[in-house]
C-alpha cells in the first residue's frame, strides 16, 4: 500500500522523494484528468522541494497551477472551491513529527480521496508509462500567495454570526496562524494567538496537539478568566479545545457536542471507528443515525459521498465536519462553530454522555505490523469482535479495546474505553502489552 490513513506520508530521503512524489502526482492526473489545480505546503523544510516535485509533474501533465505557497490544508481546499478549480494538492506532514512529510490529494467536491480513489491512482503509478507532454502543452503555473482576503470572505459566508468570544489560540507554530489572526481580529473577538509564526522546525511545541505538547496554552487559559483554548496541527485541520476551567476536552467529546447540535431525526452523523460511545449515545438521543468509518479523513469523504444527506462528520482526533460548506477539517471554523453555540465549553460538555478513552501508541515497524496483527487477532479469540479498521473487541457494555497499525507513522495506536478511568487505562495497558509480547516474536 502507497496510501496511508490519509494521504501518502514518508520521509524525503526514503519513502517520499521527489522523484516519487512526481511520478505518484503523474498518476493522479491521469486517473482523474485534471485541468487546474491549488496547491499549497506547510512550514517544514523538506516540504518545499516535495511540493516543487508535484507541481513540475503538474506543469508537465498539461495542469493549471495556482501555487499558494506556505498554507494551511483546509485554506488549500477552500481556495480550489472559490476559484472552482478541479482539485487541490496539500504538501503537509499534518500532525506528524517534524522529519515527515506528505502529500494529500484532494477532488473538486473539496474530499480527500477516499480508499478506492487511492487504489485506482496506486495502480496507475505501479504500471509506469507516465509520459510528459510537449513544451508546447504544458500548464499555467500562477502564484496567489495573498489569499487570506478570499479566505476570510469565505468564512464570512460560511459561518454564522458570533458577536463576542474569549479565545487563546495556540497555532503550534504551523500555517494557520497568521490566518488565525486576521480572522478573529476581523470577528471582533477577544483573542491572544501564540506560536503564530510558521517554523520549519516547531521549537515551541511538536505538531499534534496532545496534552503532553499543549502545556503553554493550558497553562495560559488556566490564568487567563473564562477563556476557551484551541491547539492546532503544523496544517490547520485539527482543533483540541481547553474548555474554560483548563481541562483539556477530547475531540470525541466536542464531537458529540457538534453532532448533538447538528443532528436532527433520522439525520445522518458519520464517525470513525476509534470515536468513543458519547458520540453514538449523543446522536441517539438526538434521534439521528449513526454512520461508522475506518479511521482517516479517506474514509469519511468516502462514507459522505455515499449518504449524501450527511449532516456532520467527526474524527476523534479533532476534524470536525460540515459537509455542505467542507468535506475537511479547518481549525478557525470549528472555533467559530463552538462559539455559535453560545454556552461555555464547560458547560456543553456536560450535556453529552462521557466515556473514559485512554489512547496509547507502540512503535513499530511497517514491514511487520501485519504479521503483529494476526497474532493480535489469535489472542482476542472468543470476543465479540469487528474487524472494520484493525481489531475492536467488545468486552462488555460501552467496554472496547481497538488496536490498529497506523497509516501515517510507524506505530500502533492503542484506543480502550470504559465508564471507569482506571479500568480504561488496564484495557489500554494490555493493549499495548499484547503488541509488545507479539513484536519480539516476530
Amino acid at each position: 500500500m502507497i496510501f496511508g490513513t490519509s494521504g501518502v506520508r514518508g520521509f524525503i530521503n526514503s519513502t517520499l522523494t521527489p522523484t516519487f512524489a512526481y511520478k505518484i502526482t503523474q498518476a493522479f492526473v491521469k486517473v482523474y484528468h485534471i485541468n487546474s489545480l491549488t496547491i499549497g505546503r506547510d512550514n517544514r523544510a523538506q516540504s518545499v522541494p516535495v511540493a516543487m516535485a508535484v507541481t513540475s509533474a503538474l506543469l508537465s501533465s498539461g495542469v493549471n497551477v495556482v501555487d499558494l505557497g506556505i498554507s494551511p490544508t483546509p485554506v488549500t481546499i477552500r481556495i480550489m472551491r472559490e476559484l472552482k478549480y478541479d482539485s487541490a494538492i496539500s504538501v503537509t506532514g499534518s500532525h506528524t513529527p517534524p522529519p515527515i512529510t506528505g502529500i494529500l490529494f484532494f477532488l473538486s467536491d473539496t474530499g480527500e480521496l477516499g480508499p478506492a480513489d487511492s487504489e485506482s491512482v496506486e495502480k496507475v503509478y505501479r504500471k509506469g508509462n507516465l509520459s510528459e507532454l510537449s513544451w508546447t502543452k504544458m500548464g499555467k503555473y500562477e502564484t496567489f500567495y495573498d489569499y487570506s482576503d478570499t479566505y476570510l470572505t469565505s468564512i464570512r459566508r460560511d459561518a454564522p454570526k458570533i458577536h463576542s468570544g474569549n479565545i487563546i489560540f495556540d497555532a503550534g507554530n504551523g500555517t494557520i496562524g497568521p490566518l488565525a489572526q486576521l480572522v478573529f481580529s476581523d470577528l471582533g473577538l477577544n483573542h491572544t494567538v501564540i506560536n503564530k509564526l510558521p517554523l520549519y522546525n516547531f521549537p515551541n511545541r511538536l505538531p499534534s496537539p496532545i496534552p503532553a505538547h499543549l502545556s503553554e496554552v493550558i497553562s495560559l487559559v488556566r490564568r487567563k478568566s473564562e477563556a476557551l483554548g484551541i491547539a492546532t496541527d503544523s496544517d490547520g485541520d485539527r482543533a483540541i479545545f481547553i474548555d474554560e476551567s483548563g481541562r483539556l476536552v477530547w475531540g470525541d467529546v466536542t464531537g458529540a457536542i457538534f453532532a448533538s447540535h447538528a443532528v436532527t431525526k433520522g439525520g445522518k452523523i458519520i464517525t470513525t471507528i476509534n470515536t468513543s460511545d458519547s458520540v453514538s449515545e449523543a446522536v441517539k438521543s438526538a434521534g439521528g443515525k449513526l454512520i461508522v468509518t475506518k479511521v482517516g479523513p479517506p474514509s469519511i469523504a468516502e462514507s459522505i459521498r455515499k449518504h449524501k444527506d450527511s449532516v456532520f462528520a467527526i474524527e476523534e482526533s479533532g476534524k470536525f465536519i460540515w459537509p455542505k460548506v467542507l468535506m475537511y477539517g479547518d481549525a478557525i471554523y470549528s472555533t467559530i462553530m463552538l462559539l455559535s453555540l453560545n454556552k461555555p465549553l464547560n458547560e456543553l460538555s456536560k450535556e453529552v454522555p462521557f466515556f473514559y478513552l485512554i489512547k496509547r501508541e507502540v512503535r513499530c515497524q511497517d514491514e511487520i505490523k501485519q504479521k503483529v496483527m494476526e497474532k493480535v487477532s489469535e489472542a482476542f479469540k472468543g470476543y465479540k469482535i469487528n474487524k472494520l479498521d484493525g481489531i475492536k473487541v467488545y468486552m462488555g457494555k460501552h467496554r472496547w479495546l481497538l488496536i490498529r497499525p497506523s497509516g501515517t507513522e510507524p506505530v500502533f495506536r492503542v484506543f480502550a474505553q470504559s465508564t471507569k478511568r482506571k479500568d480504561a487505562n488496564a484495557l489500554a495497558s494490555e493493549g499495548v502489552k499484547i503488541i509488545q509480547e507479539n513484536k519480539s516474536l516476530i
